[in-house]
C-alpha cells in the first residue's frame, strides 16, 4: 500500500510536469498565431480570426482544467453548470489541437498531450452530467 501511494505521487508529479510542458509549448503556438494573423478583407475572415484567437485561448485554458480535474476535487466541479461551460471550453480546445494536427502540422507532441487531456476532462465532465446521483443537481 506505501508502495502505491509513493508511485501514485510520483505519478501524479509526472503528469502535473507534462501539463505544465504542454502549457508552455501551447502558449507559444497561441502566440505564434496570434502575431501571424493577416489582415482581414471581409467580416467573415475577422470573424474567424476572432474564433481561432479565442480557440486558441480554450485551449491554454484546457490545461488549466486538466489540472484542476485531474488534483483536486471540488463540489464545484460536480455541478451542472460549470461542467457545461467546461463543455465548451474543451470543444474549442479540441478543435485547434486537432488543427494543428490535420492542418497545420505543428506542435504535434502538444496537440496528441491536449488530446488526451481533453479525452479525460471530457469523461470526466460527461460522467458529471450523466450520474444518476442527486448531488448533480444545482
Amino acid at each position: 500500500m506505501d508502495i502505491d501511494k509513493k508511485f501514485l505521487g510520483k505519478m501524479k508529479i509526472l503528469i502535473n510536469t507534462v501539463a505544465f510542458i504542454a502549457f508552455i509549448g501551447q502558449f507559444f503556438s497561441f502566440a505564434f498565431s496570434a502575431i501571424n494573423q493577416k489582415k482581414p478583407e471581409s467580416a467573415i475572415e475577422s470573424v474567424y480570426n476572432y474564433y481561432i484567437f479565442f480557440a486558441f485561448l480554450c485551449s491554454l485554458i484546457t490545461v488549466v482544467i486538466f489540472v484542476v480535474e485531474y488534483n483536486f476535487n471540488f463540489k464545484l466541479l460536480k455541478k451542472k453548470i460549470p461542467n457545461y461551460i467546461f463543455l465548451v471550453i474543451v470543444a474549442l480546445g479540441i478543435y485547434i489541437a486537432v488543427m494543428q494536427l490535420l492542418a497545420l502540422n505543428d506542435f504535434l507532441l502538444t496537440s496528441c498531450i491536449l488530446l488526451l487531456f481533453d479525452y479525460y476532462i471530457m469523461r470526466k465532465i460527461l460522467s458529471n452530467l450523466f450520474s444518476s446521483s442527486d448531488t448533480n443537481l444545482e
